[in-house]
């Protein structure tokens, strides 16, 4: 056999191993999404209770402060309060008081450990530097957190201030292996390592689709403060022990970490969802690409005959 069609036999066959290959990998990718798809549901239910339970409490709060002191109760009222005189929580305040001088900005950045993710990394990476560009238009002081290893080794080659960096989350994240990321990320921001923390990461919308995000999580601003809230913590009637305040010092730092493991369950989902396409848009090629080498070795095939018939009938004809 000629060593063309050789060849094309061994460049078909390598493909279609491949094909097998990406083929699994977007099955296994998929299996996960489904996983980090359903935690994510659950996280967001909880999540919403959390934070509706929070913004009553301290609407009631705040809206019978300003009653006491005779004050309008307005937006603008409510956003020149300093929470440390409202609520008793001690240094827990500080989670939710935004701070009178930003010296330093701390960006949680989370990114994955590996390739064959499409553009998933590459789409965070390029929207951090203009983060970082128009902060350092700013003279901003930047500190960085990186979660996953391709972030943390790109800013570091890019000699950007990396404060922390962890690549030991698994691809379907539980919230116990998450407390050592968000417990150093809420202690540095109490510790006064930034003023401010924002989470950088790209959300899950669809299996095709997804958007990056950049969310403030510190201090907490989130949070529904106002009349309207307060009334319809009167309307729920919540049976409180053993006081308001105690309640909040407890909730407030559960809501933080809990805020910031939603982002990383999110950013997850979203890097399976973005390899399950980059699989399958693989094989794909593989599977077009074996039927273009299957082409040419049947053109080469009917080639080789058509040069074999014709010194078969030249032979013929030459003994005549």
């Amino acid at each position: 056999m000629p060593a063309s069609l050789l060849e094309l036999k061994k460049k078909i066959a390598s493909v279609k191993q491949t094909g097998k290959i990406t083929q699994a990998m977007r099955m296994v990718s998929a299996s996960k999404l489904n996983q980090t798809e359903k935690r994510d549901k659950n996280y967001t239910v909880y999540n919403d209770h959390v934070r509706k339970t929070l913004s009553h409490l301290m609407s009631s709060q705040v809206v019978d402060h300003l009653r006491e002191a005779n004050a309008p109760i307005n937006e603008k009222n409510i956003a020149k309060l300093d929470y440390a005189n409202v609520f008793g929580l001690g240094i827990t305040s500080d989670l939710i008081q935004q701070r009178k001088n930003i010296k330093s900005t701390g960006y949680l950045v989370i990114t994955g450990n590996r390739g064959l993710v499409g553009s998933y990394n590459s789409s965070v990476l390029k929207n951090m530097m203009g983060l970082f560009e128009d902060a350092k238009a700013e003279n901003k002081d930047i500190k960085i957190l990186a979660v996953g290893s391709v972030g943390a080794q790109f800013f570091k080659k890019n000699n950007l201030n990396v404060v922390y960096e962890n690549d030991d989350i698994s691809d379907v994240p539980t919230f116990e292996e998450t407390m050592p990321i968000v417990s150093t990320a809420i202690k540095m921001y109490m510790n006064g390592v930034y003023d401010e923390l924002y989470v950088c990461y790209t959300h899950h919308v669809n299996s095709l689709s997804s958007a990056f995000r950049v969310e403030k999580m510190l201090p907490i601003v989130d949070l529904d403060i106002g009349l309207k809230e307060a009334e319809a913590h009167q309307q729920l009637e919540y049976d409180i022990a053993p006081d308001t305040n105690t309640v909040l010092t407890s909730l407030l730092p559960q809501y933080a970490r809990s805020t910031i493991y939603g982002a990383i369950l999110d950013a997850k989902t979203a890097e399976h969802a973005s390899s399950m396409t980059a699989m399958q848009s693989a094989s794909d090629n593989a599977d077009d690409l074996v039927s273009n080498l299957t082409t040419k070795l049947n053109r080469a095939r009917q080639a080789q005959i058509t040069t074999e018939i014709t010194e078969i009938i030249s032979g013929a004809n030459a003994l005549e």
